[in-house]
């Protein structure tokens, strides 16, 4: 796997590091750093070790990796595009925001842009198989799957999204339907599901209709209702909702609901759509991420209206 600088280091490594940041233990990252510099900006879906350090209000750790340079000042988390000044200051944590306001006008930077590229050490076999999807040639995969059907069941193809990501988003439904009867399956666990299995409604429709969970999510828990809550897109939410999603997951990286989304984003509708089905208006993670806190603070005064109304306070 690539990681800062353009060092190579191991996908275990890398999550040995994010894994040690977000625990707090500056003894392991100092440790994992001296056997590969580059794994203080290894990114993992686009979020670095800092971003973790931040989002659990670890000021020592945010320290350490900004005397370090790994920090990009242009960095924006994925998928919202927000900056880490945004989620340290969503949790109160100034003197964090401070240190990076700090670093973003003098600081020495070290590390820039993205990172992430894994070597899967695939065979010839496997990548002619993985271009064959993607290029639609039935006969092709028809042919290779007959020889290998393995395959088909390996969910680390087209970066770990699923052999059916390129089929339903480009709405190749044949070619999913082949690899469906060969016994692919969209995973559980995702990083691009919005932009590939939701990107339309009715390719989302075709593959809820083919064994897709609705309660599929990202690495860091923001489900498909999260990301439809967040942009507002009340006919893939009621799909989600209809097809059996849970509608009050708190994620990770807001500690919300997706009705906590909806609000901080100052989706009305969304917010009314969503309480209707029995979203609850006081759920989150913490304190500082509730629904009517988010509305708030972001001047939402129709969204923060209709969830005062619904939590009783006049």
């Amino acid at each position: 796997m690539k990681v800062g600088d353009g060092m190579i280091s191991t996908t275990t490594q890398v999550w040995q590091m994010l894994q040690a940041v977000c625990g707090g233990h500056l003894d392991m990252v100092q440790r994992l750093s001296v056997e590969c510099p580059g794994l203080l900006y290894a990114q993992y879906n686009y979020a670095p070790p800092i971003h973790f350090a931040v989002r659990e209000g670890h000021s020592h750790l945010v320290r350490f990796l900004l005397e370090q340079g790994a920090h990009d000042p242009d960095y924006k988390f994925y998928p919202f595009h927000e900056s880490l000044q945004i989620v340290a200051r969503d949790r109160g944590l100034e003197q964090i925001a401070d240190l990076l306001d700090e670093y973003c006008r003098c600081g020495q930077v070290r590390y820039r842009g993205d990172n992430g590229e894994i070597d899967y050490g695939r065979t010839p076999e496997e990548k002619e198989f993985e271009r064959a999807v993607n290029r639609n040639e039935l006969e092709k995969v028809r042919h290779l799957l007959a020889e290998h059907p393995s395959f088909a069941l390996d969910n680390s193809f087209f970066f770990s999204e699923g052999i059916l990501t390129r089929p339903v988003k480009d709405g190749y439904f044949e070619m999913a339907e082949l690899l469906i009867s060969f016994g692919a399956r969209v995973p559980e666990l995702l990083k691009w599901a919005q932009f590939y299995y939701f990107e339309t409604y009715a390719h989302a429709e075709w593959i809820m209709a083919h064994g897709m969970d609705a309660n599929v999510m990202s690495w860091q828990k923001v489900t498909l209702l999260h990301d439809m809550a967040q942009k507002g897109y009340l006919d893939k939410a009621e799909l989600l909702l209809r097809n059996g999603a849970r509608i009050d997951p708190i994620d990770e990286a807001y500690q919300s609901t997706p009705l906590g989304l909806a609000a901080r984003w100052g989706r009305t509708e969304m917010v009314r759509f969503l309480l209707e089905k029995g979203a609850d208006p006081g759920l989150a993670g913490a304190t500082w991420a509730t629904p009517l806190v988010w509305a708030e603070r972001g001047g939402h005064s129709a969204v923060a209206a209709l969830l005062k109304k619904s939590l009783g306070h006049g």
